[in-house]
């Protein structure tokens, strides 16, 4: 076909085969180039998911506070009813002890002959008495430790995303309950030492005082006697934070008592007063539950009393039954919130363990690739050797 004048172009309006290549660098007419890349933005850190009760991942102070109420509603099979069970057996054996005898004592006192009778049996049941306050406390510590066990194999496990039961629970409590007890006997000789040091102070400076007339010697020494008991107090709270750690390296680790403290007061070099926070805030908010829910029961204890005991008057014996009656409502909420409380701040401390150690020993690794292998490799994630 006969040229029909001009250079043939491209539909697109671009040059024909026959035009001049363009130079490099040259704008191609018609031609759009591609869009340049969108650059590319670094993308934030993710946390991993958390699979279970807490994220696998060094935890906020929040996150502490916040997993040791969780734990209830994450386990309540396995914590509330051993909770509530150690709560009731404390409470009622310290009642039944203190009012038992007490009805008791003051019945056979009224039916005492002579005042040298009276006497006789106020000593003896005042030693019947201690006796089995001491036995109530020996229980007191049995379950309590126990219990310590219990809750952190529950919060351990609960880490991986498991729910034990309440019996893997206790197997898994009972296999390190001896030294649960014997850390809590130590914390006890400590607490002992502390009182008795106390009382050696104050009797001391009531004898340097006797001879100040007018009873003002007396005045004096409890003056002074004041701030040796505040300081006495923050001894006993600088240990009990630094060991506070103890009973779930007792459990989870394996190691014996004074091996635990000791590795309790390395791991809380740096998280002193965080740890403290945690036990301080975690025991202000149990107790303020305490005297928030007890009130309107104690109300309703004291009108129940008036009602069915309204001529107790004088009488010593029917005063003692009627407190009790009284303080029968308080003690049901007694029970069920010093159960709770019991959870939670046990539970903030394990939450505080695993969280030093994800920090200084990245413990949260090693979780982290159990969950991914569903756990069945036979190791056990918090062993720690060395």
């Amino acid at each position: 076909m006969a040229d029909q004048g001009g250079d043939w172009t491209s539909p697109g309006g671009g040059p024909g085969r026959d035009a001049d290549p363009p130079r490099y660098g040259e704008r191609i007419p018609g031609y759009t180039p591609p869009p340049a890349p969108a650059p590319v933005v670094p993308r934030a850190y993710t946390p991993p998911p958390k699979p279970g009760l807490i994220p696998l991942h060094p935890l906020s102070f929040g996150q502490i506070l916040g997993g040791a109420f969780q734990v209830i509603r994450y386990n309540p099979r396995a914590t509330v009813g051993p909770a509530l069970i150690i709560s009731l057996v404390q409470n009622a054996l310290t009642v039944a002890v203190t009012y038992g005898i007490g009805i008791a004592t003051v019945d056979r006192i009224q039916r005492a002959a002579t005042d040298a009778d009276r006497q006789t049996i106020a000593i003896g049941a005042a030693g019947i008495g201690g006796a089995s306050l001491l036995a109530v406390l020996v229980v007191s510590v049995v379950a309590t430790a126990l219990l310590q066990g219990l809750i952190t194999r529950v919060v351990a496990e609960g880490a991986l995303g498991k729910r034990p039961t309440m019996g893997e629970a206790l197997r898994g409590a009972g296999r390190r309950f001896w030294p649960l007890v014997g850390f809590a006997v130590v914390i006890g000789v400590i607490q002992l030492v502390l009182v008795l040091a106390l009382a050696a102070s104050v009797t001391a400076l009531i004898v340097a005082f006797s001879g100040v007339a007018n009873n003002i010697g007396i005045v004096y020494a409890i003056l002074l006697a004041l701030p040796i008991g505040v300081a006495l107090l923050v001894v006993y709270f600088f240990f009990y934070i630094k060991f506070a750690l103890t009973p779930s390296i007792i459990v989870l680790e394996g190691r014996p008592v004074f091996a635990a403290i000791g590795r309790s007061w390395g791991i809380t070099r740096k998280a002193f007063w965080r740890t403290f926070g945690v036990v301080a805030l975690v025991s202000l908010l149990v107790g303020a539950a305490a005297q928030i829910v007890s009130i309107p029961f104690s109300v309703i204890g004291g009108a129940l009393a008036g009602v069915l005991a309204p001529n107790a008057g004088s009488d010593i014996q029917g005063q003692l039954v009627t407190s009790l009656v009284a303080s029968a409502p308080a003690l049901v909420v007694t029970v069920i919130v010093a159960g709770v409380g019991q959870i939670a701040q046990v539970s903030a401390l394990v939450l505080v363990y695993l969280d030093r150690r994800m920090r200084t020993e990245g413990l949260d690794l090693e979780l982290r690739r159990q969950v991914e292998q569903g756990g069945f490799d036979g190791r056990d994630p918090f062993e720690r050797v060395g």
